[in-house]
């Protein structure tokens, strides 16, 4: 995966791959979220947005979220609008 931060961010693909290589998966985050799983892949795809999940996908993979959606949040003034506090996931040990 390149670690240059890119203007465009993260791909779906690489998204998913930095969730499966910090073993979680997108039904425990909608369950720790009460979101259908096909919301997760739907702000995943980015047809939908969501701070929460944002946040939530960010923690539980342990990548910066500006680093996984810059041209959100690295933008004055483009950052969703807050709702529910994220899900803090404890990451497993090796």
């Amino acid at each position: 995966m390149n670690t240059k931060i890119q203007k465009s961010g993260m791909t779906p693909l690489d998204i998913r791959n930095a969730l499966h290589n910090a073993d979680v998966n997108q039904a425990a985050i909608a369950r720790e979220l009460d979101v259908s799983p096909s919301h997760i892949s739907a702000i995943i795809d980015g047809k939908r947005v969501s701070r929460r999940v944002h946040a939530a996908i960010a923690e539980a993979t342990g990548i910066d979220i500006r680093r996984i959606w810059p041209n959100m949040y690295l933008v004055p003034g483009r950052e969703p609008k807050i709702g529910r506090p994220a899900k803090h996931w404890k990451r497993r040990a090796a």
